[in-house]
């Protein structure tokens, strides 16, 4: 019953966010543009962890994006969870305590072009779950793109509960322009784990001590098409499982969207 009940309500505010219709588009006070985003997923498996999803029911999620004509960019984006962060000590003798956590993410960078169709990216992500400290990360991003294809690299500056100083994360996406409207993705996801362990150790029971350095953490077939005239947008994905630090192999899942950019 709650899964329907969230899910009822994020496509009862995207069908109202839908219904809004500009005459022209308002002036900002200050130069650049700003966009915003809100969608309802089934569920949220961040970078193709669909053993363990930061929500195993029905998530909401948005966000606003401010962006520079020079190419500065800076945003926020956030997500209801179902997953628990640990409140962590460093005494050997603590017993961690689990908390229920909301994500936000603050991010900012510059995206500039080398020719018409080549580009780069530059800048940072902090993320931050609503309690716990424990687990603030500060990420860097690098990435080129070319057309349709999109190489990033995401390395983590500090040890938080789900990763470690120097983690990084590579992404490749391929997104074509499809026949009839639809949009392709393909993704191919590796990770480089470091293994400091500083939280992980704590949770050694669970088995997300790191075991490896580096591995295929996911791929991605997905497709997405706009929803009739409502100016939404349904997306399908197929997340083929990879490894996680610890040597598990991740399940593969089926994870549907309907999102509203505005």
């Amino acid at each position: 019953m709650m899964k329907f009940a969230c899910t009822a309500v994020a496509l009862g505010v995207i069908a109202t966010a839908s219904t809004f219709t500009l005459a022209e588009e308002s002036k900002l006070p200050f130069p650049g543009a700003v966009s915003g985003n809100i969608s309802v997923v089934s569920s949220y498996n961040l970078r193709g962890m669909t053993n363990s999803p930061e929500s195993d029911t029905p998530a909401i999620q948005g966000g606003l994006d401010y962006s520079h004509d020079s190419g500065f960019y800076l945003g926020y984006w956030f997500s209801t969870l179902t997953a628990a962060y640990a409140d962590f000590n460093t005494s050997p003798t603590y017993i961690p305590k689990e908390k229920k956590s909301f994500e936000n993410d603050f991010y900012a960078g510059y995206k500039g072009k080398i020719t018409d169709d080549l580009g780069y990216q530059i800048g940072g992500t902090i993320y931050y779950y609503y309690p716990g400290w424990e687990s603030t990360g500060y990420e860097t991003i690098v990435g080129l793109s070319y057309k349709d294809f999109t190489v990033t690299a995401q390395t983590l500056l500090n040890n938080v509960t789900f990763g470690n100083k120097g983690d990084t994360y590579f992404l490749a996406t391929y997104a074509p322009k499809l026949a009839g409207d639809f949009t392709g993705k393909v993704q191919v996801a590796a990770y480089y784990y470091g293994d400091d362990d500083e939280y992980l150790a704590y949770q050694a029971k669970a088995g997300d001590v790191t075991k490896t350095d580096f591995a295929f953490r996911h791929a991605t077939l997905g497709v997405s098409h706009p929803l009739g005239e409502t100016g939404a947008t349904w997306n399908l994905d197929y997340i083929f499982g990879g490894y996680t630090r610890d040597e598990t192999k991740q399940k593969n899942k089926v994870v549907l969207g309907v999102g509203y950019a505005f």
